[in-house]
């Protein structure tokens, strides 16, 4: 499994509101692809104790922050993310959890504040693009192999025009041999906590979130969203 490490830069852009506020994110910057390897500890002590010097000086850490790339520059559907004053200087990407949104439109002295359904539309529409292209398989139904035939297809089910697929249990285990070992444990645990219902806690619903970001990460992001949801 391949986990990033961020860490927070005193350096910032601002995001405007449509409604005409104006806020300033922080950057959370990659510093190390792959932090589990074995030769990565010595990179993130240094990284760690980098991080606190920039910030011992000052009492509260940003209330919001914008993921970016080892490049530390920022662009139209980077990520914001909600941090808060108890937090660390530092985080590894599986304890993100969902975007509160993402930056949109460059303007001159910042970006438009997107929305994270305007992102998932925006997102959406490149998908139906390239299914249109032939660069993409998209599955109306993961478990009996259909897939969209056009993009048009695809944007109508995003939209709510076609019926999502019923996943019992039965047809979830007959297909859990398709999946990777890694995969198949991380939809079981996903399938464990959707069965929860309303009695699911909040600690469960955020977990349930990095779980689907995780299947997201390894690949298999445009099956789980038509086979999942």
């Amino acid at each position: 499994m391949s986990v990033d490490f961020y860490t927070l830069r005193k350096k910032g852009v601002k995001v405007f509101h449509r409604g005409g506020g104006i806020e300033t994110v922080t950057f959370l910057q990659l510093v190390i692809r792959n932090a589990l390897s074995q030769d990565a500890q010595g990179v993130i002590d240094v990284a760690i104790k980098s991080a606190f010097g920039q910030w011992e000086t000052t009492r509260e850490l940003p209330e919001m922050v914008v993921q970016v790339g080892s490049g530390g520059t920022p662009g139209p559907g980077s990520p914001i993310f909600r941090w808060g004053k108890s937090r660390r200087v530092y985080c590894f990407d599986d304890e993100l959890l969902e975007p509160v949104g993402y930056l949109g439109e460059r303007e001159l002295s910042g970006f438009v504040f997107r929305t994270v359904r305007e992102q998932e539309w925006i997102n959406d529409v490149a998908t139906a693009r390239k299914i249109d292209e032939g660069g993409a398989r998209v599955y109306k139904d993961f478990w009996a192999g259909e897939t969209f035939k056009t993009g048009e297809e695809f944007l109508a089910y995003r939209r709510g025009g076609w019926r999502k697929p019923d996943l019992n249990l039965r047809r979830f285990d007959s297909a859990r041999s398709m999946l990777s070992p890694k995969l198949s444990k991380i939809v079981c645990l996903i399938r464990f906590i959707e069965s929860k219902g309303q009695c699911a806690s909040s600690a469960d619903l955020q977990f349930l979130a990095c779980l689907k970001n995780k299947a997201t990460q390894l690949g298999y992001s445009r099956r789980w969203e038509a086979a999942v949801e």
